[in-house]
């Protein structure tokens, strides 16, 4: 019975939720050939621009550029006013798809009219908006795809909670105005929500993605960044192409059909019982069909089951037990007599 050939020992069974944010159609107008992208905004967004050139290195199909100021934001437009800038952009240059990330220096009072606004107060909330409204409708105006990309958490507290609100309000603009907004928060906190330096890299390995300020990102954050907003863009890209391919003559694409299952060939899970014997799971007690599935099997390939376990990672709710899992490498406690529990019996 312990040599059972059925029996597997190396099992992990997780549901999953659907991706970060599904595709509304339409909301690239155009399918293009190659999409031109343009990244706006401060030195967050700098460092965003140098991982789209590496996650889009072999990609032809989005070529990125960008108008960058590093201290910049919407707070401070006697420093650099992208409600000005933005629209002399536009009209200079061939755009189809922007990416906004600023707001990490707008922590701060305003001067409206040569009056002193407190930052957080009602009026500060209702300018700040203001100007985050008229910067989208900027893009809207031309017809540009915009993604708004949210801010990641940083080390000191109080600053945190004062870029959580200042995302916070242009979550809610983008909401107002049909813009994609971008949440990556949870990407870059620790499973309670606060900062830490390190995580999984695009590479699945545990590593450090931020800066020793505790505010930017190094490179593998830079890059982890770039391909999360990258994740977001080709679903809409690749709803635009499927949209207009029914559109013309082809005939729209058929589902495909439902991958067969051979009963007969899938493994059986279980545990070794004190007296050696296997107790094995019920097939109703197995997750269902449509559930994130990673199993190893006696001559499976390590390859696929990278692969498998880089799925996962990237399909796991955050707040999952799986997503705990991939962003501290702690494993969640087994409940008593569950089928994972290996405490020894009693």
């Amino acid at each position: 019975m312990r040599r059972h050939a059925g029996i597997l020992l190396l099992a992990l069974a997780l549901l999953a939720l659907p991706g970060r944010l599904a595709a509304a159609a339409g909301y690239i107008a155009q399918p293009q050939e190659r999409y031109r992208v343009f990244v706006f905004g401060d030195k967050m967004a700098t460092g965003l621009l140098a991982g789209l050139w590496r996650v889009l290195k072999d990609q032809p199909k989005f070529v990125a550029r960008g108008r960058l100021r590093e201290g910049s934001g919407l707070a401070r437009p006697g420093f650099y006013d992208w409600t000005r800038t933005i629209p002399k952009v536009l009209d200079s240059n061939p755009v189809d798809i922007a990416i906004i990330m600023m707001g990490a220096n707008d922590a701060r009072d305003m001067r409206i009219d040569g009056k002193r606004v407190l930052f957080g107060s009602d009026e500060w909330k209702a300018a700040y908006g203001g100007r985050v409204a008229a910067v989208m409708e900027a893009f809207k105006a031309r017809n540009v795809a915009l993604y708004w990309v949210g801010l990641p958490p940083v080390r000191d507290e109080g600053r945190n909670e004062a870029l959580k609100f200042i995302s916070g309000i242009i979550r809610g603009k983008a909401k107002e105005a049909g813009v994609r907004f971008i949440d990556i928060y949870q990407d870059f906190a620790t499973p309670e929500g606060g900062y830490t330096e390190n995580g999984f890299g695009v590479d699945g390995k545990l590593t450090r993605l931020r800066a020793r300020n505790g505010v930017r990102f190094i490179k593998p954050g830079n890059t982890k960044l770039a391909s999360i907003v990258m994740d977001v863009i080709r679903k809409d890209a690749d709803v635009a192409e499927g949209r207009a391919d029914e559109a013309g003559t082809e005939a729209p694409r058929a589902e495909p059909a439902p991958e067969k299952v051979d009963e007969n060939a899938m493994p059986l899970f279980g545990r070794e019982t004190p007296l050696g014997g296997a107790e094995l799971v019920k097939a109703d007690d197995l997750p269902d069909r449509n559930a994130v599935f990673l199993a190893g099997t006696q001559g499976a390939a390590a390859a696929d089951s990278a692969a498998h376990l880089s799925r996962l990672r990237h399909s796991a709710p955050k707040d999952s037990s799986a997503g705990r899992l991939f962003a501290t490498g702690l494993w969640p406690p087994a409940r008593k007599g569950r089928i994972d529990d290996f405490s020894p019996a009693q």
